[in-house]
C-alpha cells in the first residue's frame, strides 16, 4: 500500500497560524489545509507575505495541501449569493498562485427534486464556478454529508461546464446514515480530497463526531479502496469537536499510518 499523504485542518486548533503550523509539524502532519476566509485571507497577503509564508512551511517541512472556503448559506440561497460566488472564484485564483489545486466547501443540502428552482440555481452557480476553474487552474470540490448517492450523481450530471470535484467526508456521511464506502465507489474519479473525521448516529438519529477509529467509518476498508482507486490526493484530519482537538488529531494521524501499514 502506498504511503498516505496526511494533512491537518489547522483552523480547529484555535491557535495563531504560525503556532498552528508548528503544532502540525510536531504531531506528524506532512501538509496543512487552511481556511481561506479566516486563517489566510488573500487580500491581506502581499507578494512578500506569500514568500514569507512559503518559507514558514518549508522550515517545518510542510506542504500547503488545500484550501477550505466555508460559507454560512447554501449556494441556492439568493441572499448575498453573488458575493459567495465571487469569493469562491477569488479563492480558486489564489489557490493556483499558491500552488494549491483543490478548494473545498459545502454548498448546502442538494435539493431532492432536480426540477426545483433551488436545484436549477445550484447547478447554474456551480457551472459558473466550474467555468472559472478552467481558467484558474484549481478545482472547487463539494463536501456532501447528508446527500444520497442519487442526489450527488444528479448534481454532477448537470454540472458540465468545467471540473467539479468531491471532498469525501466519511465522518459527516456516517453521522447522517450515508455509507462513505458507497459514496467513494460511486464517485472515486471525482474524489480530489478526503476529510478524515469519524462519527456515529445517536439513538434519535442525530450525528455525533467522535475521535477517528471510534465511530462507524470502516477505515481499513476505505483506505484499501483509496489505494485500489489510485487516490493520490491528501487525507486531511479534521477535528471539530472534543476538549483536546490537537491530541485527537495526533492520535488520528498515528491511527491512519497504522491502518495503512497493516499494524
Amino acid at each position: 500500500m502506498q504511503p498516505l499523504k496526511i494533512a491537518v485542518a489547522t483552523r480547529h486548533f484555535a491557535q495563531p497560524l504560525k503556532e498552528a503550523l508548528e503544532t502540525a509539524s510536531q504531531i506528524g502532519a506532512k501538509g496543512v489545509r487552511l481556511d481561506i476566509r479566516n486563517e489566510l485571507r488573500p487580500a491581506e497577503l502581499s507578494a512578500t507575505g506569500r514568500r514569507h509564508f512559503r518559507a514558514q512551511l518549508g522550515e517545518r517541512q510542510l506542504t500547503l495541501s488545500g484550501f477550505e472556503y466555508p460559507t454560512r448559506r447554501a449556494f441556492y440561497d439568493s441572499d448575498s449569493l453573488d458575493a459567495r460566488v465571487a469569493g469562491i472564484k477569488a479563492s480558486l485564483d489564489f489557490a493556483f498562485q499558491m500552488g494549491v489545486t483543490v478548494v473545498s466547501g459545502r454548498v448546502g443540502r442538494i435539493p431532492d427534486d432536480p426540477q426545483s428552482p433551488d436545484f436549477i440555481l445550484l447547478c447554474d452557480v456551480l457551472n459558473d464556478v466550474a467555468r472559472h476553474s478552467n481558467r484558474a487552474g484549481a478545482t472547487f470540490s463539494i463536501t456532501p454529508s447528508v446527500d444520497s448517492v442519487a442526489s450527488v450523481r444528479s448534481l454532477f450530471e448537470r454540472v458540465t461546464e468545467g471540473p467539479l470535484g468531491l471532498n469525501l467526508d466519511p465522518g459527516g456521511l456516517a453521522m447522517n446514515g450515508v455509507s462513505p464506502l458507497e459514496v467513494y465507489q460511486a464517485f472515486y474519479d471525482r474524489v480530489l480530497a478526503v476529510q478524515v473525521r469519524d462519527g456515529l448516529q445517536d439513538l434519535d438519529g442525530s450525528g455525533i463526531e467522535v475521535p477517528v477509529g471510534r465511530g462507524e467509518v470502516a477505515w481499513d476498508d476505505l483506505i484499501e479502496l483509496l489505494n485500489e482507486g489510485r487516490f493520490s490526493g491528501w487525507l486531511t484530519v479534521t477535528r471539530t469537536a472534543g476538549d483536546d482537538k490537537v491530541s485527537d488529531v495526533a492520535r488520528a494521524i498515528r491511527f491512519l499510518n497504522n491502518v495503512a501499514s497493516g499494524t
